[in-house]
C-alpha cells in the first residue's frame, strides 16, 4: 500500500515538473534588459487616461534623459521635480492588492455598525 502511494506521488511531480528530476519544462531566467521591459509596461499599463505614480516617473525619467541629451538645466528640473512628485504620489496613494488564498479572492468587507451590532445582541 505504501509502495503504491509513493509511486503516485513521484507520478504527480512529473507531471507538475519538479525541480530536482530534470522531465519538466526548464525555463530560464529573463535578462536585464528583458525585465526593465517588463517592469516599464506595467508600470505604464492601466487606463489609458489616469495619472498613476508609475506613468509620472516614466515621464520624469524622459524628461531627464532628454535634458542629458539635449543639455537643457530646466528642463532637467523638470524631470527632477516631476520625479519627486511622482514617489510622493505612491505613498499618498499606495497601489491596492488583491489577496487571494488559494486562487480564490478574499473579500473583507467591513460589516455596518448595525449588523455588528445585531450580532453582538443576539
Amino acid at each position: 500500500m505504501a509502495e503504491r502511494y509513493k509511486r503516485e506521488i513521484e507520478e504527480i511531480l512529473q507531471q507538475a515538473g519538479e525541480p530536482g528530476t530534470g522531465s519538466g519544462p526548464r525555463r530560464s531566467r529573463p535578462s536585464l534588459p528583458r525585465l526593465i521591459l517588463q517592469q516599464l509596461a506595467q508600470s505604464v499599463s492601466g487606463k489609458t487616461w489616469s495619472l498613476s505614480p508609475g506613468r509620472v516617473m516614466v515621464g520624469a525619467v524622459v524628461l531627464l534623459l532628454a535634458a542629458l541629451l539635449l543639455g537643457i538645466s530646466l528642463l532637467a528640473w523638470a524631470g527632477l521635480v516631476l520625479f519627486i512628485i511622482g514617489y510622493a504620489m505612491f505613498f499618498v496613494r499606495p497601489p491596492k492588492v488583491e489577496k487571494r488564498w488559494r486562487g480564490q479572492r478574499i473579500d473583507y468587507t467591513p460589516d455596518s455598525w448595525w449588523s455588528r451590532l445585531r450580532r453582538k445582541i443576539r
